[in-house]
């Protein structure tokens, strides 16, 4: 990765913290101008640093984020949640890019289909009160082309200009669908001002990706030349290919706004072209065709075909149809719909009109119409005999279709209605209702649907009557629901190369509910903004710098030690006098430096707190809950290994709190309560230790329900369910596996939150206390230390051995009378300041022989040690004195020793062992 990359992804995610929590703090302030234009700064100055790097789908989403807070700040946009769940959204996308960046070092076009939804969904906010937007409104065509499609259904892809498709590419384009290869067609409309923006589109067209046939039209009638702007690009480019999604998204990944993708059903290709004029009726052929199709005898049907296409006119229309019937015949001999409908064709008194143009071509040679021709005589007479010969059926038993067939069936209606619809040709209108009439009874009977007939017919007869196709256009409607026809798309098997990309969400983001509309991009919504992973320096470069200062902490111990020997041993005491001066110096100095080291790896606990504004957000209106989150002494600071540490306790906590703890609106008005909850996180520093309380005022823990669901879980005896006071009851929370939620949910249930929250705080040295009450609330205090670089421990001798206690640890330090100690149940105590104190001997539990020593006075030295909230006393032959170390945890074979936490190296060079009380005792 370079370093102006790694520079790039520390600010960005400095930036996106930030955007957060201006955007959570603008939802209690929206007037809030000077917050405002902070927040436009940091989006603002974030996609201009983008533009440096080749990632042109974040660009896109931040230039769109930065659009509308231009609009809010100059008041064309009211500021409102849906607004911040949209921006919201949005800066979890950047984070994710930041992500895949990070670990990758560039981008994938796969993100192209999200990037242009969420671009989208926060330029439709800019449209919504009616403002200038820098984009048409939805209905225009540019608003279409802004949303990556999935296969289009067959009504879209009717309307794709196909038949301008000279119909030699079609029949192409048509065998390699066959082969398993996806269509699509693509709108692509450049913004006016591309040449600005160093794009070509017609360049980029042109190296569209497998280009099948490609075609270009002007977006409005050119002006005169005289008007002409030559620098602004009125174009519109359109293509036919053959590529796969991925490889069209990767191609025009830099202007995948501007693009539309609309798979194409291959059977949508099938449209007869050609003059209309001079073809005969071919009834004694069709007759023989459906008799065949009827036998299954294709290849006869197939060689029919052939000798009637040389003796007709390649120009011919009706040449046309039996082109694409042989190469139906020849692909998909399966597709009896389409065939049928081919037929149908060749047999009726006027051709269907497929397009505008073969309509305006046929205009000239229109025959006169019979308007008292009915569904029934459209139909050809050798249909008719075969039908009355029992050859075919209109039956009222439906057929079963193959997914092919129904998605021919329904291609053929889709091709009627658009015949149907066209209105500016009333030369050869009466002819077109005809032809559709007859090709809709062929589908009817193909369908299962004969009892329709009759109600065809007079559909037609009101349309003949009434010169128009409006009439049997709202037959169709009726006739042919979406149950009826049924498509069902043949699966494309996918290349192995391209991963499967679920397809994108077809319903516009406008129109979601709010609870629906967040984009998780595979990640948890309270992770998306997290804190920065490095400091401005390597965080490398500080761990460097903590280890030489410890290693000089260990040196300069290093110093009374020698000026011990240079006067005991020696007997030069003016040398040790010298030696101590310097060692204080040196002391001085050492100390400074490690406390300005130690300051630089200081973090706020800020870090931590601003993710919380938008998970207690989030869940509680998953929750339909109204809570208010107050956060104080953001400013505490504490070693970056202990804030970073904190994250995961926190977030168990405050999830509990606001799942199990703070009860719903209507709960909290019935039991006198506000109906909106208060969860409050609290940071301060007290001596060498930082203290983080988080406080609800929810229902609080009932002791009772506890002491139940332990004793169900075997986590207690029938003993001490009788026994256990109830704070010792509301301890039991911290077992593991416990919890009282009877349904598991994405929040709860599981019995891992607070067993982890308390594994986690005393990994660090840390330690967690927990209180409620019943109706009023629950607080939990978590104490961590200022830093795990140095360790302050005390150091103890029993058999002639040294041991450092953490002092943390330590209460006090006192020498008992060995006539002062009792013997109760077999375990030694004694009573200190009117408690009685268990007392341990640390020889007994370190497998050491030799019994305790006392002094002179038959005295025996206790180290009274803290564990929760008890005391307890241990036996030691003698205190030595306290020490800063640094503590190496345990490596190798000895880091199984849970006894031991770690060890130091002394000045004198010896090892110190630290023990471990917790397992010890």
């Amino acid at each position: 990765m370079s370093p102006l990359l790694e520079q790039f992804l520390s600010e960005a995610r400095d930036f996106l913290q930030g955007i957060a929590d201006k955007l959570m703090r603008l939802e209690n302030a929206p007037a809030d101008a000077d917050l405002m234009n902070e927040l436009f700064r940091l989006v603002h100055t974030l996609k201009g640093n983008s533009g440096l790097f080749d990632v042109p789908e974040m660009t896109r989403v931040l230039h769109a984020g930065e659009d509308l807070m231009d609009a809010v700040r100059n008041g064309r946009v009211a500021y409102s949640r849906l607004l911040a769940d949209r921006l919201l959204d949005a800066m979890d996308f950047v984070g994710m890019l930041c992500d895949e960046l990070e670990a990758d070092g560039g981008l994938s076009s796969a993100h192209a289909s999200d990037s242009a939804r969420l671009v989208d969904a926060l330029r439709q906010l800019i449209q919504s009160d009616d403002t200038p937007a820098e984009v048409p409104a939805p209905e225009s065509v540019r608003a279409e082309t802004t949303r990556l499609v999935e296969p289009a259904p067959d009504a879209d892809t009717a309307s794709l200009p196909l038949a301008s498709i000279p119909e030699a590419v079609r029949m192409q384009a048509y065998r390699r669908a066959c082969a398993g290869e996806s269509l699509f067609w693509l709108d692509y409309r450049p913004d006016e001002q591309c040449f600005y923006q160093g794009e070509d589109p017609f360049f980029l067209t042109r190296q569209t990706p497998e280009l099948l046939w490609g075609g270009i039209e002007a977006r409005e009638p050119w002006p005169p030349l005289a008007e002409l702007d030559a620098y602004c690009c009125m174009l519109d480019f359109r293509a036919l290919t053959a590529a796969s999604r991925a490889a069209l998204e990767e191609h025009y990944r830099y202007v995948i706004d501007q693009v539309r993708l609309t798979e194409v059903a291959r059977l949508a290709l099938v449209i007869p072209q050609g003059d209309p004029n001079g073809g005969p009726v071919y009834e004694d052929f069709v007759a023989d065709a459906r008799s065949l199709l009827t036998a299954g005898d294709l290849a006869a049907l197939a060689r029919n075909a052939s000798s009637l296409l040389e003796l007709s006119s390649p120009d011919l229309w009706i040449a046309s149809v039996l082109r694409w019937l042989q190469l139906v015949l020849e692909t998909e001999p399966e597709s009896r719909a389409v065939l049928n409908a081919l037929l149908d064709c060749l047999g009726s008194l006027a051709p269907p009109h497929w397009g505008k143009a073969v309509a305006e071509a046929a205009s000239a040679t229109s025959a006169s119409p019979d308007p008292t021709l009915t569904p029934e005589d459209a139909r050809p007479q050798t249909e008719r005999t075969l039908e009355a010969e029992g050859v075919v059926s209109t039956s009222d038993a439906p057929p079963t279709l193959s997914p092919l067939e129904a998605e021919g069936l329904a291609a053929v209606v889709a091709a009627q209605r658009a015949i149907l619809a066209l209105t500016d040709e009333p030369g050869w209108l009466q002819g077109r209702i005809k032809a559709a009439a007859a090709a809709l009874s062929g589908c009817l009977r193909t369908s299962g649907q004969g009892a329709a007939l009759e109600s065809l017919e007079a559909a037609t007869a009101s349309a003949l009557a009434m010169n128009s196709g409006a009439p049997l256009l709202a037959w169709v409607e009726d006739a042919f629901p979406p149950e009826v026809l049924a498509p069902s798309r043949p699966a494309v098997p996918a290349e192995a190369s391209e991963p499967t990309a679920a397809p994108p969400d077809p319903v516009p983001s406008a129109s979601r509910p709010a609870g629906d509309e967040e984009i998780k991009f595979g990640r948890r919504a309270e992770d998306a903004i997290t804190g920065p992973k490095s400091l401005k320096v390597d965080q490398a470069k500080i761990d460097r710098l903590m280890n030489l200062i410890g290693e000089m902490v260990v040196a300069k111990n290093a110093l009374p030690y020698l000026a011990g020997r240079a006067e005991t041993v020696f007997g030069v005491r003016e040398l040790s006098r010298e030696v101590k001066g310097h060692y204080g110096v040196i002391n001085r100095i050492a100390e400074e430096m490690q406390g300005a080291i130690m300051q630089i790896r200081m973090m706020p606990v800020s870090f931590v707190f601003q993710r919380f504004p938008r998970l207690v957000r989030d869940i509680s209106r998953k929750l339909g809950k109204e809570v208010e989150l107050i956060l104080e002494g953001e400013e505490t600071e504490a070693d970056k290994t202990i804030i970073e540490s904190l994250g995961d306790p926190l977030m168990h906590i405050v999830r509990n709190s606001l799942d199990h703890g703070i009860e719903s609106p209507e709960v909290r008005r019935a039991a006198g309560k506000p109906a909106t909850g208060t969860l409050r996180l609290r940071a301060m520093q007290e001596s060498d230790r930082v203290l983080i309380e988080i406080s609800d005022d929810g229902k609080g823990i009932d002791p009772d329900i506890i002491k139940r669901k332990a004793y169900a879980k075997g986590l207690i005896d029938e003993t001490l369910l009788e026994q256990i006071s109830d704070q010792e009851a509301v301890n039991l929370v911290f077992a593991a596996g416990f919890s009282t939620t009877e349904v598991i949910s994405d929040l709860s249930g599981r019995g891992v939150g607070m067993d982890v929250v308390r594994t986690a705080v005393e990994k660090v040295n840390g330690s967690v206390a927990l209180t409620s009450q019943q109706g009023r609330g629950t607080q939990i205090r978590l104490s961590l230390p200022l830093s795990m670089a140095v360790t302050n421990v005390m150091i103890v001798v029993s058999d002639g051995q040294r041991f450092g206690v953490p002092m943390d640890r330590v209460v006090e330090t006192v020498r008992v009378p060995r006539t002062a100690i009792r013997t109760i149940k077999h375990s030694q105590a004694t009573v200190l300041r009117g408690r009685i104190v268990p007392l341990k001997s640390i020889n007994a539990l370190l497998g050491l022989a030799a019994p305790p020593k006392a002094n002179a006075d038959d005295e025996l030295a206790v180290l009274v040690v803290r564990l929760g909230d008890e005391s307890l006393g241990l036996l030691v032959d003698d205190f030595s004195e306290t020490l800063d170390i640094i503590l190496k945890p345990m490596t190798g074979v000895l880091g199984g020793l849970s006894t031991y936490a770690g060890s130091a190296l002394m000045g004198d060079g010896s090892v110190l062992m630290v023990l471990n009380l917790k397992e010890i005792l």
